[in-house]
């Protein structure tokens, strides 16, 4: 029985791993420690009933075994990412599978290399096979695969559940296989063609679907460029208008100059010093407000401030941003223009006279962006996000991947409240 709970923690730990690696974190690093501690206790624990409850090469206990593990750890998994959940099934379903390719991959060649070991023996080393098998695995995951799919959104829900579907259908072959190998190797030789040739198919269903998923990654990059696209545009208007007014100030001019040089010639200095400080009044009026040294920070900051004015809605804008930032304008455009459309939109859905504030501050590495604004008392916050979000919230969550960023929602007494903090 020792030997058979040493396994299992080995097991274990395996799995808390390749959870961990596949996880986008929704706690704290303490909170979900404690939450996988459970996981593993738990699952040695019903394992090591499992095996005492059945023969260790049984049917029974096979499946018994691999439910028990399928459900604790999707459950978890489920709690612990912060995905959507579409996400989140294709990619447990497809650890499942690749759970039990390694499994029955590592029974084949312990009956090959170590025909004469005993059952401890042999379970250890089957066991030592898999995670093997499992560290190259992980880190090419890491290393290649988890960026791009970190970077999708799950806005694609059809999409997501189309290939979940795919895999599980696998999930129901790989188990058979897996049953078959642990009734013996003599089993196992005759079926070896078979699961070889569903081993290739999974994994060329895989490069199509790794392949739909890059498909994806393009639209959610199309997406940010249409975003920039009507940024420029609505910079483009700005730079259009400013261009206006500067020609209707080179017009006006003489005329101001005229109107100066008569009030002089009468000896009205006083009004005419009146004059002028009218005239500097009305250039600083129409001169676009400096919020922060960055220069698309603070065309998106004018944009939006320029909006609210005319819609009538109160605003308070402070910012720090310095001219050189790691983060890339397309980002920012990704995250603040969308972050301030939706607070406008808040704003004129619960018809509340309120204010909407805007923070941007540098602290250390990081840049925090905090807004505030009214927000209609039926909005629905789970998990610090935003119940039903849109492709808005979708895109800000992909470009703050990117900086391993955080995105939180809260609300109290009728005002919404988001935090984004980018690290830098």
């Amino acid at each position: 029985m020792i030997h058979v709970t040493v396994v299992m923690a080995l097991l274990g730990m395996t799995h808390l791993t390749c959870l961990a690696a596949m996880s986008e974190r929704k706690y704290s690093a303490k909170k979900t420690a404690f939450v996988y501690s459970l996981f593993c206790i738990v699952f040695v624990c019903l394992t090591s009933v499992a095996f005492l409850l059945f023969d260790h090469s049984s049917a029974y206990m096979i499946a018994v075994a691999f439910l028990v593990t399928i459900t604790v750890g999707f459950f978890v998994f489920i709690f612990t990412s912060a995905d959507p959940i579409c996400k989140k099934i294709f990619l447990f379903v497809s650890y499942a599978n690749m759970f039990c390719i390694f499994q029955c991959i590592s029974i084949i060649l312990c009956g090959i290399c170590f025909p004469n070991l005993s059952e401890i023996g042999a379970t250890y080393a089957k066991n030592i096979l898999r995670t093997l098998l499992y560290i190259p695995t992980v880190w090419a995951y890491v290393r290649y695969l988890r960026p791009t799919v970190r970077e999708i959104s799950g806005a694609k829900k059809k999409t997501w559940y189309s290939i979940s579907l795919v895999s599980i259908l696998f999930t129901f072959v790989f188990l058979l296989f897996l049953t078959v190998c642990h009734a013996g190797y003599d089993h196992v030789a005759q079926y070896l063609p078979l699961f070889a040739i569903v081993v290739i198919l999974y994994c060329s269903v895989l490069w199509v679907i790794f392949g739909t998923i890059r498909y994806m990654l393009t639209e959610n990059r199309m997406e940010l460029v249409s975003q920039n696209m009507e940024y420029l545009q609505g910079q483009l208007k700005i730079a259009r208008e400013n261009e206006l007014f500067a020609k209707t100030i080179r017009h006006d001019f003489r005329h101001h100059n005229q109107n100066i040089a008569a009030m002089l010639k009468k000896g009205d200095i006083q009004d005419a010093l009146h004059y002028i400080e009218q005239y500097n009044d009305s250039l600083d009026a129409a001169k676009p407000k400096d919020f922060c040294p960055h220069v698309t920070v603070n065309a998106i900051l004018n944009a939006f401030y320029t909006k609210t004015q005319n819609d009538g809605i109160s605003v308070s804008i402070s910012a720090d941003t310095q001219e050189e930032t790691a983060i890339a304008d397309m980002d920012f455009v990704a995250i603040l223009s969308n972050l301030l459309e939706n607070a406008t939109n808040g704003c004129k859905e619960c018809d509340s006279p309120g204010e909407i504030t805007v923070n941007i501050r540098t602290v250390a590495d990081k840049t925090v962006i905090v807004c505030s604004n009214p927000c209609q008392s039926g909005l629905a916050i789970e998990n610090n996000m935003i119940k039903h979000k849109g492709i808005g919230i979708d895109s800000m969550m992909t470009a703050a991947r990117k900086y391993d960023g955080d995105i939180n929602y809260s609300r109290e007494n009728g005002i919404l409240t988001v935090c984004v903090i980018l690290k830098s």
